[in-house]
């Protein structure tokens, strides 16, 4: 609806000027008010630090965001609803955050597929009803999946999610600590292989090697990408496990807040910062683009590459060898197209398996192992000539996203290319409509009747919501060899202190990546308090420290 404001008679008695306050000194200034740059901050606030944390926006939280897009009375998970790291993120435990009233909820019902001929599939937390639905495809596939799973639990819980917080090794060092142990030997096997060469080699059913891929590469893997084959255990264990934050991913944020200003901090809105300042060379401080300056001990941005790096310090400041890495750097395969809608009933699904309308997730559209493999590569490719992707309905588990007594929220998620083929300007009508076509196809109760509301979100969209998610990089930039690990986003700064003096990274774009897993802001937090010298008020978990005296001392 375009709304055409009306003329008015009104003139100010004068021209209004801001008054810009006076320098702020603090020890640590915190560039994006993310979820990443929440958890800096609220370590270091603790430790007794003086903390600012600088937002462009007029809201916190960056990914964490809960908005009733769907006015009036229905909110949604705007960018982050699967929680797949709540078991091991750090935070949560050191701050005590369920006496503070942030709670998960985590479904037995996790994944399925739904498919034309009514069969479904679905994987659950308990993997005992994860293989009694695998039997109905194949025997063979069912016990492949329970020996392989127990595998995969044991890499996870033992190195890849302990990993997630602890700095990188260079990789050769990496790769000979993982002969220290049978299960490192297993990580280091499938490490090198692509996602569909793992999957091939331990699966031959095409439906049950549909769910596995899309499950392993729904957020920007290429399947075929050699040395990306560590994401098949990652992904499919915790994606087993995900869990969604009640009252809203933006609560999450809010937690973390109340943490950072509990302990001394502050928090700028509406404070986008506009150039790093140096002095002799060295991050001394921040300006923002009010006039606003901030002088600091130690700078950390949560930021990409591109705005850390090009715009913030300046292609000039940079050495050369960070300069092309940053100028090398590529954001994610593809972005995510969103279907909102608010329904007077929940979606019933055409299915011989009825708790499929109770899974978390239902990933529809694509029929076999075949079509998911060209769905992904036409992606690539700059095409959506096929929809497919995967639906949740929020309120079955957090009621609290609908205000209306009795009526429901959910959505159709896409992986989508950024530079559409005919333009999203153009085509982003088209797309939502064939999305609600191909939902209502395998859910029939997605049709006018049902549909209060329906609000679609495009790449663009993810784009303009949050500056640094260029292109609609949800990660901040691709996973591939290149840009993981000890090379994300280089090997000069993937430990969080980079080339330039006092300026740290904090974000998704630094090791281990994006999609809320906490990891990049505890270990900045980590490196900073280190180097200014001060207490630590936490404790490296159990399993961190286990990981370290096998792998890495």
């Amino acid at each position: 609806m375009k709304i055409t404001p009306k003329e008015t008679t009104f003139k100010p008695s004068k021209t209004i000027v801001p008054t810009v306050p006076e320098s702020l000194e603090c020890d640590v200034v915190i560039i994006g008010a993310g979820p990443n740059g929440l958890i800096t901050a609220a370590y270091l606030a603790k430790a007794g630090l003086k903390v600012v944390l600088c937002e462009r926006r007029y809201e916190i939280g960056g990914g964490l965001a809960t908005e009733e897009i769907m006015f009036p009375g229905y909110y949604a998970n705007t960018h982050a609803t699967y929680h797949m790291m709540v078991d091991y993120m750090p935070v949560i435990k050191d701050f005590e955050m369920g006496k503070l009233g942030l709670m998960w909820i985590k479904p037995n019902s996790q994944t399925g597929i739904i498919f034309k001929d009514k069969k479904g599939l679905l994987l659950s937390k308990m993997l005992g009803d994860s293989v009694d639905s695998l039997r109905k495809f194949s025997d063979k596939d069912a016990e492949a999946f329970e020996r392989v799973f127990r595998i995969y639990e044991k890499i996870v819980d033992e190195i890849l999610a302990p990993a997630t917080y602890w700095p990188p090794v260079p990789p050769i060092e990496f790769t000979t600590s993982m002969e220290n142990t049978e299960i490192g030997r297993e990580l280091a096997k499938v490490s090198e292989k692509s996602p569909i060469e793992v999957i091939d080699e331990n699966f031959t059913d095409s439906r049950i090697k549909a769910i596995l891929t899309y499950m392993s590469c729904m957020w920007g893997i290429d399947p075929t990408e050699a040395g990306m084959g560590f994401m098949v255990p990652l992904l499919v264990v915790r994606g087993l496990n995900k869990c969604i934050c009640y009252g809203g991913s933006h609560k999450f944020a809010g937690t973390l807040s109340k943490q950072v200003i509990q302990n001394g901090g502050l928090i700028l809105e509406n404070a986008e910062v506009s150039r790093v300042i140096l002095e002799n060379g060295k991050a001394a401080g921040v300006e923002i683009f009010d006039g606003r300056i901030i002088k600091a001990k130690v700078i950390a941005s949560s930021l990409d590459p591109h705005n850390t790096f090009n715009k913030l310090v300046g292609k000039e400041n940079l050495p050369e060898d960070l300069k092309s890495s940053v100028e090398k750097w590529k954001w994610d395969k593809w972005s995510l197209f969103s279907v909102h809608v608010a329904l007077n009933e929940p979606p019933q699904y055409a299915v011989d398996d009825k708790q499929l309308n109770g899974s978390f997730v239902n990933i529809i559209g694509l029929e076999s192992h075949e079509d998911v493999l060209s769905f992904f590569g036409n992606i690539m490719k700059g095409e959506m000539n096929k929809i497919g992707g995967h639906t949740t309905c929020e309120t079955l588990f957090d009621p609290t996203l609908s205000r209306m007594p009795g009526k429901h929220t959910a959505f159709f998620q896409m992986p989508a290319p950024y530079n559409l083929r005919g333009g999203w300007e153009n085509r982003q009508d088209e797309i939502t409509k064939a999305a609600l076509k191909v939902w209502g196809e395998y859910a029939p109760n997605i049709k006018d009747s049902n549909l209060l509301m329906t609000v679609s979100e495009t790449p663009l969209d993810i784009e303009r919501r949050i500056a640094s998610m260029i292109k609609g990089s949800i990660k901040h930039g691709d996973y591939n060899p290149l840009q993981m690990g000890y090379f994300r986003p280089s090997d000069t700064c993937s430990v969080s202190k980079t080339p330039i003096d006092n300026l740290y990274l904090c974000g998704a774009s630094m090791y281990p990546g994006g999609l809320i897993i906490g990891g990049p802001g505890y270990i900045a937090a980590n490196v900073i308090i280190d180097d200014l010298g001060v207490k630590k008020w936490w404790k490296i978990p159990d399993k961190i420290k286990k990981f370290v005296e096998t792998y890495i001392k």
